[in-house]
């Protein structure tokens, strides 16, 4: 991998990770696209962390808050924490009983299709929270329930081309929470999911070993964590003066273009 590769596929990971449009998808077909042949299990790893930092650094006043608030006993902080690992474990049981199999997918005509039907799904997940009245405008305000539902769903994110970020909000929205409360419990949600997925991944590379050089993955690092930044700053400035239907659109727009590769 040179580190120019690095480079492009460390800001693709870093803009895809929290955008609602798939990561896995992306990181699948850009390399196809491109004709490059980059598969590493330890740039994986340097990206995922990266990615984690990026939110650390993003949403530090929410973590703050949340990690002061557990500690001090405030409720509604605690209530939050038990929230995210409840909704965490469907992901963790269906990660590491068919994790394998989900890898697996690289069709380009798989990861299209569902580009296309969560690009759909986020759109009306947009239009019905439009609709609606009142909203859940906090994180430490989301119920059992809806962490639940939420949690459940993300599960459906092992498949690439669905969106991690992107089944979670939608999900999020329907449940009645607002756009931004969306937004910041996906984000949440996203921290023991990255570590977990990063965990997973050091485990392989402790068994095969470095894979890449460390140059490259110095810099697909440094691309993934700035560019996982802007991408989270983006999308809630974003959603707060709009809407998630640019996403919705640009998921539908790429998911027919790589059908079109695919079938010509």
């Amino acid at each position: 991998m040179t580190i120019f590769q690095a480079v492009v596929l460390g800001v693709v990971q870093g803009l895809t990770e929290f955008l609602p449009v798939s990561s896995s998808g992306h990181l699948i077909v850009f390399p196809q696209l491109l004709g490059w042949d980059v598969s590493s299990r330890t740039f994986d790893i340097a990206i995922h962390v990266a990615t984690l930092g990026a939110i650390i650094v993003a949403l530090w006043s929410d973590i703050a808050g949340l990690v002061t608030g557990v500690l001090s006993g405030d409720k509604k902080q605690r209530k939050l924490f038990w929230l995210i690992v409840l909704a965490t474990i469907p992901a963790v049981i269906v990660g590491g009983l068919f994790g394998n199999y989900f890898e697996s997918i690289t069709s380009m005509v798989a990861i299209g299709i569902c580009l296309i039907v969560w690009g759909i799904i986020l759109y009306i997940a947009e239009q019905y929270s439009f609709r609606r009245a009142k909203h859940i405008e906090k994180t430490e305000d989301v119920s059992v329930r809806e962490a639940a539902a939420i949690g459940l769903m993300q599960v459906l994110a092992f498949i690439p081309g669905t969106s991690r970020s992107g089944v979670t909000m939608s999900t999020g929205l329907f449940a009645g929470l607002s756009r931004d409360a969306a937004a910041r419990f996906s984000f949440l949600l996203a921290i023991p999911a990255i570590a977990g997925a990063g965990a997973v991944t050091m485990l392989h590379v402790l068994k095969a070993g470095l894979d890449v050089p460390i140059v490259s993955l110095v810099a697909g690092f440094i691309a993934a964590f700035i560019s996982g930044i802007f991408a989270i700053r983006f999308l809630l400035a974003i959603i707060q003066r709009w809407s998630f239907a640019p996403f919705a659109i640009y998921r539908v727009v790429f998911g027919l273009l790589l059908l079109w590769v695919a079938l010509h």
